[in-house]
């Protein structure tokens, strides 16, 4: 047997306008959100979890850069604010530059450039796996035993997701989700769990919480979350790590 390190890997990002104001992903009536792929930071965050290659990550921390989308929607004036290592840095550099355009911010119906940080948060995880002599790799079979292996991602073939999609699943968090009447409290929790074969969650991990029982409420609802659809790899179910940022604001004071 021996053990190998599985890192999962969360984005999230803040939205600084050319004004200077600090949104977090709330914009101002007037001002139209930059888009990507016909979505916002979500459809971004698949295109930076398919194209990243993790095997370029070698320890667990935060990895975080600094761009522009410009009034013609290219990624420019990258920068890595935080380092990991040298690997993943010019990794993460190489996936930016390599982006599709955007469709820019707008205001007033008029282009402008917005600023992004876009942190990337590497957890180290660590998976016991049976050795294959000679280091022969053999397709997964239904004989296969892959109860126990948890994968990433961007390594399977069909992603977990929840009946209706991200939407639905935000839906079920916002009716379900007891917000702390504490007045303006607002922030994300950050949240990662494994979806089972059976479309279930488990091994549910709070990654960042705002205080006042959030961290707690986040891991109450997921455990009675309605199950996914499971990973396949091969058309096999297989056990896959998730993670997703969960937008709170309370009610009072506003």
């Amino acid at each position: 047997m021996k053990k190998i390190l599985i890192f999962i890997i969360l984005c999230f990002s803040q939205i600084n306008y050319g004004q200077g104001g600090e949104y977090n992903d709330v914009y101002p009536a007037d001002v139209i959100s930059p888009v990507f792929n016909g979505g916002g930071m979500e459809k971004f965050n698949e295109y930076v979890n398919k194209e990243f290659d993790y095997s370029k990550v070698t320890k667990g921390g935060k990895l975080e850069a600094a761009f522009t989308i410009d009034e013609e929607g290219n990624i420019t004036n990258i920068r890595i604010v935080q380092i990991l290592d040298m690997e993943s840095a010019t990794e993460f550099i190489r996936v930016l530059k390599k982006c599709p355009k955007w469709q820019p911010a707008k205001q007033n119906g008029k282009p402008f450039s917005v600023k992004i940080k876009y942190p990337m948060v590497f957890k180290e995880r660590e998976q016991k796996q049976t050795e294959i002599k000679n280091d022969e790799q053999k397709p997964i079979t239904s004989s296969d035993s892959v109860s126990d292996k948890i994968y990433e991602m961007s390594t399977v073939e069909s992603k977990p997701k929840f009946g209706g999609g991200l939407r639905k699943f935000y839906e079920y968090i916002g009716m379900n989700f007891r917000v702390p009447e504490i007045e303006g409290l607002r922030g994300k929790v950050v949240v990662s769990f494994v979806v089972e074969t059976d479309g279930s969650l488990t091994d549910i991990e709070v990654l960042k919480h705002i205080g006042y029982g959030t961290k707690e409420e986040a891991i109450r609802v997921l455990k009675k979350c309605p199950k996914w659809n499971p990973a396949t790899q091969q058309g096999i179910p297989v056990r896959c790590i998730y993670s997703l940022p969960i937008s709170i604001q309370s009610s009072t004071g506003y």
